[in-house]
């Protein structure tokens, strides 16, 4: 893995030093010959540029910044039975029904130039999924989970929740020395914690819980590429792939268990929660399809799809079967999941 990035960033100063930058600004707002462009006092003339940058030829903009708002939707976790039927063994619910809506997250994007054509890159990107069924202790049998039973302290309905976080913070470098293609490199981090518990039919008490929090750290490379351009309106593609540490803590509990002293007759209460470390190498890949158009010198609506894709995670739910949540003997199921959804934002340079 050492070698692999060590080519890479090799390649990549490779390529900054044998070329001069471009003056084409991809996904940076760029104005190609028909774009509709005020005039700029004092107008610069670097000689014989007809189209292009409307201001000095390298870099045509001091800065970027992009706000998306993403309509994700997120793969379900492996089938399990969740609650079944007292009596029958029928099954109530199924960890798929809990299978998230399509949420909004949010994405925010800093771009900082360099007069070389090498850009300081920060990317911020959040989402939070949550659902969750509730159903009547006296007919449902919660059995999935491996804790003593508990009552609810009021009322008689129980309540299965089902809640996951994405967070991702990235930091790299693009290097535009194309008009077409900039390629990109740098670091990431991405969060992914699962939580999956057992409740109170109010949600007011957490009766049982078991939650996953995968935390990746790698390096990742990728480009941007303009495939269409037509004066105020471009289509352009980001891509993005690289391998991760996965960094993972499973934290299980149950209601605490009051123990009896049958000589002194003194209770104690012991609290179940307990926490399993492990690592794990996982991947991740993530690919954008964008449409922007210019509506000013410095302003622009943009619409895409992107799709993002994490292997070797760990999901609260797809851990019961295969690892004791109170011994903590047993494997660690890893998985993948996709996140996939359209977005809709502004972008601003200046």
């Amino acid at each position: 893995m050492q070698f692999r990035i060590g080519v890479s960033v090799a390649f990549g100063l490779l390529i900054a030093a044998s070329h001069t930058p471009a003056r084409a600004q991809i996904n940076s707002g760029y104005f190609s010959d028909g774009a509709p462009l005020e005039t700029v006092e004092p107008f610069y003339d670097p000689g014989g540029l007809t189209g292009g940058c409307f201001r000095d030829p390298g870099p045509c903009w001091l800065g970027q910044a992009t706000f998306d708002v993403l309509l994700f939707d997120r793969s379900d976790a492996d089938s399990r039975s969740v609650v079944t039927e007292v009596g029958t063994g029928s099954e109530v619910l199924n960890a798929t029904d809990l299978g998230f809506p399509v949420t909004a997250g949010f994405r925010f994007n800093l771009v900082l130039t360099g007069d070389d054509g090498c850009d300081l890159v920060f990317n911020y990107l959040g989402s939070k999924f949550d659902n969750s069924r509730v159903h009547s202790a006296t007919t449902a049998l919660y059995d999935y989970f491996e804790f003593p039973s508990v009552t609810p302290s009021t009322g008689t309905d129980f309540q299965t929740s089902y809640m996951s976080t994405l967070r991702s913070v990235e930091l790299g470098s693009r290097m535009r020395q194309w008009s077409r293609f900039a390629p990109i490199a740098g670091i990431r981090f991405i969060q992914l914690e699962d939580q999956f518990d057992r409740l109170t039919g109010d949600g007011a008490t957490n009766l049982q819980l078991s939650m996953t929090d995968n935390e990746l750290w790698g390096f990742q490379i990728g480009g941007e590429a303009l495939l269409w351009d037509a004066g105020p309106v471009r289509f352009q593609s980001t891509v993005k792939g690289g391998v991760f540490y996965n960094n993972l803590n499973l934290t299980t509990g149950g209601g605490d268990i009051t123990v009896t002293d049958p000589l002194t007759m003194i209770s104690t209460t012991i609290e179940t929660t307990a926490k399993f470390p492990s690592d794990h190498v996982s991947y991740f890949g993530e690919v954008n399809l964008e449409l922007a158009y210019q509506i000013g010198r410095h302003v622009t609506v943009r619409v895409g799809y992107t799709a993002m894709w994490l292997d070797g995670v760990a999901l609260a739910p797809d851990q019961h079967d295969n690892f004791n949540l109170q011994s903590g003997i047993g494997a660690f199921d890893y998985g993948t999941v996709l996140y996939h959804g359209t977005y809709v934002g502004g972008e601003v340079t200046w």
